[in-house]
């Protein structure tokens, strides 16, 4: 017991560090570098951008071709936006919430790393929103 004690002390007294013998300021501690968090940024295809803006932009048209052929006597087939048609202020908040609401799926999509299915939510939004903007289009031409 007496040697462990002993040898303890010795251990402890040896590891401390001699200040009376160094000339020069003591040295900094030396500091702890942690890797910093290396976030994956991963490149959008050129695509994705470009789905974004062509959705915002039939979504635009749907609106714009809707009021015309409200105005020329047309009604609202849907029975989801017959409330809203007669509101621009409505229409346009549907409208830019439907765009919003589908670019950050898209986006949420991307950031979980599952590309195919961010892109393939902006393709299907975009061929809906092609084939109302297609439907709206004829309409208007049947109105003239």
């Amino acid at each position: 017991m007496r040697r462990t004690i002993a040898a303890a002390l010795l251990s402890l007294t040896a590891a401390l560090p001699a200040f009376a013998e160094e000339t020069a300021a003591p040295a900094a501690a030396p500091a702890i570098v942690v890797p910093a968090r290396v976030e994956r940024t991963l490149a959008r295809p050129a695509v994705l951008p470009a789905l974004y803006v062509s959705y915002a932009a039939l979504q635009v048209y749907d609106v714009y071709s809707t009021r015309q052929a409200l105005a020329r006597g047309a009604q609202e087939a849907n029975p989801l936006m017959q409330g809203v048609v007669g509101n621009a202020g409505a229409l346009w908040a549907v409208k830019a919430g439907a765009t919003a609401g589908a670019i950050l799926a898209a986006e949420r999509l991307w950031k979980r790393d599952k590309k195919a299915a961010a892109i393939g939510v902006m393709v299907a939004s975009n061929a809906v929103a092609a084939l109302v903007a297609s439907r709206n289009a004829s309409t208007l031409r049947h109105l003239r």
